[in-house]
């Protein structure tokens, strides 16, 4: 091939990546627009579902599953049973799951607690797993959500003497 058919190529490239460019971004608001409410909340939420200190990472699922009250608007119901990371849609009962990344910390001892923030900024534990061995690499804890606001998540590692040793996962309810 010469000089003139490698440029011509190189120009009807170019001239491909910039067409391509062009329709992915303004195709994308108009596809984006189009998701149920549903995928894209639970979409904007993956990205915070990865947590990780210097020695260990933890991926964390919230399953909601809102009040057992009759009272309960449609919007709630739509939302209950869905899956979140740490922005949980109501007040109710949560399921937390938060699955061990790395082999090693499956074969030490890891503690899990759930404190809520009070009007003063002070934290009050509310419900707490003993460190134990979790070979399956699973931690699996429910707890009632009784009020809005901000929560803490903490997954402890072995005796926790350093801050590397303590996953801390900020949740919001009902942000």
């Amino acid at each position: 091939m010469n000089v003139n058919g490698r440029l011509i190529l190189m120009l009807l490239m170019a001239i491909v990546v910039l067409i391509g460019g062009n329709v992915i971004v303004f195709l994308y608001p108009r596809w984006e627009a189009s998701q149920p409410a549903r995928e894209r909340l639970e979409a904007e939420n993956q990205g915070s579902c990865l947590k990780v200190s210097d020695f260990y990472s933890v991926h964390l699922t919230s399953f909601f599953y809102g009040t057992s009250d009759d009272a309960v608007s449609s919007k709630d119901k739509d939302q209950s049973h869905g899956q979140y990371c740490d922005r949980i849609p109501g007040t109710g009962l949560v399921v937390f799951t938060v699955d061990l990344m790395e082999q090693e910390a499956r074969d030490q001892a890891v503690a899990l607690s759930l404190s809520r923030y009070d009007s003063q900024g002070q934290l009050k534990l509310l419900r707490e797993l003993p460190a134990k061995i979790h070979p399956d690499g699973v931690l699996t804890m429910n707890a009632a959500v009784p009020e809005k606001g901000r929560y803490i998540l903490k997954v402890a590692f072995g005796a926790a003497k350093t801050k590397d040793d303590i996953i801390e996962m900020p949740i919001m309810v009902a942000p």
